[in-house]
């Protein structure tokens, strides 16, 4: 299980924080109360840390003096503070941590459970920097990096335009203005003449000696712009976060408008849409996706048994474990009756195995209703698997469903691949 470390003092604070985080996510958190304890654990643990909350003033550390010793472990870090004055601010930045909270904000452990989501999401988000200056894509790039962002580098606008050819994931694109051949507003241009707004977004990098240059930037297409001389690290992430929500909105809506009528997967006509789209993506780039078809064990049992309403209820339960279990990248939609399909991007078969069986298992060991006299219906589930690249949307459902027919003629409750 990943693990999320606490340092903090504070008997009230800690036990609400811990409880907090372990309730919002499959983590256990570590609580440390001095910087001691936080070194000793350093030294044994070699675990898969999410993160780092950390308060400023421990009883042996002032100061700040725990960021350090965090921070040379490689764990990002959140710091908890009283104080939010100018110098305190300065010196949390300075320590290039995630982000500073307020202990005497009443929000802010909802800020502290936002701010580790956006970790997550951030994991999967790819960043294009683009800028003639070294010192500026590097300073830029390690900002995101330390908010876990995927980042990449382009010196000048065309090999920009070149790089999304090749990586038309990529959701934010930084650009300054003053690139040569073709500059930062023509690169806006020729972006939003592929990529809508709804697609991808664009955070121009502004300069305090040419006051037009941000309104150039907004009118070639760039929808926010930060000034680069100033820069202040937590506008600099703010911006940042705010274009990427007003994509991700837009995806959200998306997906919701193509939801099927009964549970919160994609319909069919939406799945189809957005699976084509991720197999040519992939296969451009000779990258491999799994197909994954999978039903519910004699669920016509289910409404002879019990009545059509219970097995809707079922099949809400069914697809919302399925849901629950996904990545971002997933695409799953509902097929037909009690059929769902899981399209993913597969580097590596043995994972994808893993991923689905403890899916199954999942399953297996999970009410999905409750009846008369509080008595729980469940249910098992078989699956197929199919993995290729090259290979069309239908082909791929048409192999994995003939690996779903042989999970069923194995005695059901297993995966076939």
């Amino acid at each position: 299980m990943k693990k999320v470390l606490l340092a903090e003092d504070s008997q009230m604070f800690g036990k609400i924080a811990k409880s907090r985080i372990e309730d919002c996510f499959d983590v256990s958190v570590c609580w440390m109360q001095s910087l001691a304890e936080v070194n000793e654990l350093l030294e044994k643990e070699n675990g898969d840390f999410v993160c780092a909350l950390l308060d400023y003033n421990l009883p042996d550390s002032h100061n700040g003096g725990v960021i350090d010793s965090v921070l040379s472990h490689g764990i990002t870090s959140f710091v908890f503070t009283s104080s939010v004055s100018d110098e305190v601010r300065e010196h949390v930045w300075s320590k290039k941590v995630a982000d500073y909270i307020s202990k005497e904000d009443p929000n802010s452990m909802e800020y502290v459970i936002a701010a580790i989501k956006h970790l997550e999401t951030n994991k999967d988000t790819l960043v294009l920097v683009v800028d003639d200056s070294q010192n500026s894509r590097t300073m830029l790039s390690e900002l995101l990096y330390v908010q876990q962002f995927r980042v990449l580098n382009a010196v000048d606008g065309y090999s920009a335009l070149e790089i999304l050819e090749q990586y038309p994931e990529v959701k934010l694109v930084i650009t300054t203005h003053d690139l040569p051949e073709l500059d930062g507003y023509m690169l806006c241009q020729k972006i939003r003449g592929k990529y809508k707004k709804d697609q991808l977004s664009i955070l121009g990098l502004s300069s305090e000696k040419e006051k037009n240059i941000g309104v150039r930037f907004l009118k070639s297409g760039a929808d926010d712009v930060i000034v680069k001389e100033s820069l202040l690290v937590e506008e600099f992430y703010g911006r940042v976060r705010n274009c990427l929500e007003t994509v991700d909105l837009h995806e959200r809506l998306r997906k919701k408008s193509g939801a099927d009528y009964l549970t919160t997967a994609m319909n069919r006509k939406s799945f189809f849409q957005y699976g084509e789209q991720m197999l040519t993506e992939l296969g451009q780039k000779d990258e491999y996706a799994a197909c994954i078809v999978l039903d519910i064990d004699r669920f016509r049992n289910i409404n002879e048994s019990y009545g059509n309403r219970v097995g809707d209820r079922v099949l809400q339960g069914f697809a919302n474990l399925i849901i629950e279990d996904s990545i971002k990248s997933d695409i799953i939609g509902r097929l037909e009756g009690d059929t769902f399909g899981i399209i993913v991007p597969a580097p590596d078969l043995s994972d994808v195995v893993n991923r689905m069986e403890e899916l199954r298992k999942r399953i297996e060991a999970s009410p999905m209703a409750i009846i008369e006299q509080g008595r729980q219906v469940y249910v098992t589930s078989s699956l197929g698997i199919r993995m290729a690249t090259g290979e069309s949307l239908d082909q791929m459902l048409k192999k994995a469903e003939a690996k779903l027919k042989e999970a069923k003629e194995a005695g059901r409750n297993v995966i076939c691949y």
